[in-house]
């Protein structure tokens, strides 16, 4: 049974339509498909409105120890599991009914299982990418659309474990409405990630709209649809309907998955944890005097007052913000609601010299001189008046030429002088965390494409030498 889980970055770039209608074409094309809605939204069932679907059946009703509400037959060949329907599934739960359709009787009944995941995989990635083989990407041909990539492959890499692989095969894109196969931002992301992008575009098709307001799929209710043309060469190029499976009765597969409950059953059952009591409480031990210089006539020091505790709220990853070495604690105890950790913070020590006030700025002799400008003024309007009443002779101009272009110097000078005075060595701080901030940026950009085609080296096979795709195949 072939296992494919259909993922993205984020919501709204048509995940859950991907999901359905490959399904719904893989099941046209003669194999039996299950699609099941692991997203605890059950977006699924929300848009084909299964909740009034006349082949609707719970699990736990009919007798299986499973969660969820199976639908058979919405289209001919195409069944629908979603275990978050009816509100109650655990982790444990969904790892059961995971364990279940791994089974070889599940196998032997489905041909193809597609998965539908939450954005970025949601809370538990492990379970969900542990359940499948390969994933797709579904990502929407919009600007910036690449930045989170790198993050999403290494949270693939980093939830496969226990020697499990899951092969990446391609990134589909979507585009928005009024863009056209070739767009802009197409050209980019294929000029990015090469032929990691799959050929198939899935254009803005108002078809399927359509199809989801009757509660139907757009790939079987309009098959001659642009959407519904690049999905069923998609399940061409993947290989999801290799494995045909003859239909099944709604009785048959209600048996299938009463027998794999009873077969993983034993498997969640585990042995109850010991309880251990805590140790009764000690009365704390009276300090006692340190002699901190042993064998000298100094008197003995007493130890210092507790350290007072602070509050260091932690983030996703449960970490502590970095202190310095001398202030970080060894072991800090957590609070009773998990979200912060109490460390205390080290008394400041009498040999530690305070760290002098910074010392007020002193006044400029040019600042001085320009607070001064009224009697400026004043001696000028006095020399200018009393050239009134003594009339210069031709021979005194040149003087007095010489006299204001000099002090005109003079001005210039000093108030350069008090503009670099003025200047702030905040403002140049200012001015290099600029710049560094842009070099950063520039780096984590080619960082982030480096990261992006290695991880994506890594997750996809290798291409053939001389194999070329065309990327608008007619």
């Amino acid at each position: 049974m072939r296992k494919l889980l259909v993922a993205s970055q984020k919501g709204g770039v048509g995940k859950t339509t991907t999901s359905m209608n490959l399904a719904a074409a893989a099941a046209q094309n003669g194999t039996r498909v299950l699609l099941l809605d692991a997203d605890p939204l059950s977006n699924i069932s929300t848009a084909l409105n299964l909740a009034e679907h006349p082949h609707r059946q719970s699990l736990r009703q009919a007798g299986i120890d499973l969660p969820g509400v199976l639908v058979t037959n919405i289209v001919p060949g195409l069944d629908v599991l979603s275990p978050y329907e009816e509100g109650r599934c655990s982790d444990e739960d969904l790892d059961r009914l995971l364990q279940a359709l791994s089974l070889q009787i599940s196998r032997d009944c489905y041909g193809c299982m597609i998965v539908d995941v939450p954005p970025f995989m949601g809370a538990n990635p492990a379970q969900l990418i542990a359940s499948c083989d390969e994933f797709l990407l579904v990502m929407r041909a919009e600007a910036l659309a690449y930045r989170t990539l790198p993050a999403f492959l290494e949270l693939v890499q980093r939830s496969s474990h226990d020697g499990h692989t899951i092969q990446m095969r391609g990134i589909l894109l979507t585009l928005p409405e009024g863009e056209q196969p070739g767009c802009r931002w197409e050209r980019e992301l294929r000029g990015r990630f090469g032929a990691r992008v799959l050929s198939e575009v899935i254009p803005h098709d108002e078809t399927i709209g359509k199809a989801l307001r009757s509660g139907q799929i757009s790939s079987h209710l309009h098959p001659d649809a642009p959407a519904a043309r690049q999905f069923r060469q998609l399940v061409g190029r993947l290989g999801l309907a290799e494995e045909a499976r003859p239909a099944a009765a709604a009785e048959h597969i209600t048996q299938m998955l009463r027998q794999a409950a009873s077969e993983v059953a034993p498997l969640a059952t585990a042995a109850p944890p010991a309880v251990v009591s805590d140790p009764p409480p000690q009365a704390p031990a009276e300090a006692e005097t340190v002699d901190l210089f042993a064998g000298s006539e100094t008197e003995p020091v007493k130890p210092a007052a507790p350290p007072i505790p602070r509050l260091h709220h932690l983030g996703r990853s449960g970490e502590v913000a970095r202190l310095p070495r001398q202030l970080a604690p060894a072991a800090p105890p957590v609070s009773p609601s998990g979200r912060f950790k109490v460390v205390p913070v080290a008394a400041a020590t009498p040999s530690e010299p305070a760290r002098p006030a910074p010392a007020a700025p002193q006044t400029s002799t040019a600042n001085a001189l320009g607070q001064l400008w009224p009697l400026w003024i004043l001696l000028g309007a006095v020399l200018g008046g009393s050239l009134r009443f003594v009339p210069p002779s031709p021979s005194h101009l040149p003087i007095f030429v010489g006299l204001g272009v000099a002090l005109a110097v003079v001005v210039a000078l000093r108030t350069w002088a008090a503009a670099q005075e003025n200047t702030s060595p905040s403002s140049t701080e200012d001015t290099r965390n600029r710049r560094r901030s842009r070099e950063r940026k520039k780096t984590s950009s080619r960082t982030e494409k480096k990261d992006g085609n290695t991880r994506l080296s890594s997750l996809t096979p290798a291409a053939p030498k001389g194999a070329h795709r065309d990327p608008h195949p007619n």
